[in-house]
């Protein structure tokens, strides 16, 4: 009988140690009113083991997270968030605890945009895995990873449909400039991880100051209006307070409901090189004749989110030439190469129109039809200019 009794509670120990990270209490959140709000998203990164309690039987609720520990929690809550072909990502060493973590989560993205320390100027970034999150830090880094969530797909957002709602949020600085050159005179270095907004105003246009601008209202706006960060009751959002444990756990389980588990990485078309070009835009490239050959790919993007027509590619581009010497181009098309003689370019004057729906770029090569005559010290330059067939120049 006594033998029986100490395997019954041996096989109870048992269990109660198995299933402790599932049914823990902690001592510092059962019954202490500070954080009810967080209990119910504190139980359920606790069971599915996403952030679990300390030995003593704390939580540590108010205790901060760093960019490594958050990495980690958004690696193991959304498994299907990783990309298998993994890049090392700057300022995160090979032998850190979550080097792995930082390389499969923020390869899905263009890993500049989640980076603590940004200059977009030369295009370098720094991650530091052991600096406490804040807020905002927090949002951006969310906004990254899930742009393709639905609901977060605000291609169309404009300023002025958004800056009523932002309005409300008293501690995130907006300026306004009078001109977009007026704005880079005055913001030097910008990151996203700045919490402040630029716009410009011209006449009665309101418009986001730039790409970084757009995508920082972008994501404020849209993570509010779906409830998964947002400012207080008396419209306080505190960018730059340090996010808790009991913070990012009520953040992750709503941002669990809103993307759902089966939320995946979906990998991106391969880059196009050359230059881009987007509807109302043009682009150029030259060369002295002497020593080469003016060449370059031209890729058709997509007009940029801010614009009036968000999404959209040319149907229709333009070349023009800019020469002293005779040239002939040559433009190919899906391994399809056409000759435009210096002639139908109005020798050096006109252009010639052509259309591309459909295509995603070409390719267009300037070369000399009397190389011969060319002289080192001669007008050999060239210049080629690519534009919307449909803008005035």
């Amino acid at each position: 009988m006594k033998k029986s009794l100490l395997i019954c509670m041996a096989s109870m120990m048992l269990l109660a140690a198995w299933i402790s990270p599932v049914m823990a209490e902690f001592s510092d959140v059962d019954g202490n009113r500070q954080y009810t709000w967080a209990k119910p998203s504190i139980d359920e990164m606790n069971r599915r083991g996403i952030l679990t309690g300390f030995a003593d039987g704390t939580f540590k609720p108010g205790q901060p997270v760093t960019k490594a520990q958050f990495t980690v929690m958004v690696y193991r809550l959304f498994p299907l968030l990783r990309n298998p072909d993994s890049a090392a990502i700057s300022g995160v060493p090979e032998n850190h605890w979550a080097s792995r973590e930082f390389s499969e989560l923020y390869s899905t993205t263009w890993p500049i945009y989640a980076a603590d320390v940004q200059n977009f100027d030369d295009e370098s970034y720094i991650y530091k895995p052991e600096k406490p999150m804040t807020r905002w830090e927090v949002l951006m880094t969310l906004d990254a990873l899930f742009s393709d969530m639905k609901g977060l797909e605000n291609s169309a957002l404009k300023a002025s449909a958004a800056a009523k709602e932002l309005a409300r949020v008293k501690d995130i600085p907006r300026r306004q400039f009078a001109s977009y050159e007026e704005f880079e005179k005055n913001n030097k270095a910008q990151s996203l991880m700045n919490p402040k907004l630029a716009l410009i105003r011209e006449g009665t246009g309101l418009e986001w100051a730039g790409e970084l601008n757009y995508v920082k209202a972008q994501a404020l706006y849209s993570f509010m209006k779906l409830g998964i960060i947002t400012p207080d009751a008396s419209g306080y959002f505190y960018p730059d307070r340090q996010v808790t444990r009991a913070e990012i756990v009520t953040i992750l389980n709503r941002m669990l409901a809103a993307a759902g588990e089966d939320y995946a990485y979906v990998k991106r078309e391969e880059i196009l090189s050359g230059a881009y070009i987007s509807p109302g835009s043009s682009t150029g490239f030259g060369s002295n004749l002497y020593y080469s050959e003016p060449e370059s790919g031209i890729v058709l993007d997509e007009s940029p989110s801010w614009s009036l027509n968000p999404g959209q590619r040319l149907s229709k581009v333009a070349i023009r030439i800019e020469s002293r010497q005779v040239i002939d181009l040559f433009v190919t098309i899906n391994d399809q190469t056409k000759t435009y003689t210096y002639e139908q370019l109005g020798n050096g004057t006109g252009k010639i129109s052509f259309d591309v729906t459909g295509l995603k770029s070409f390719h267009v090569r300037g070369v000399a039809r009397y190389p011969e005559q060319l002289k080192e010290d001669g007008d050999n330059e060239v210049m080629i200019y690519v534009m919307d067939a449909d803008k005035e120049e």
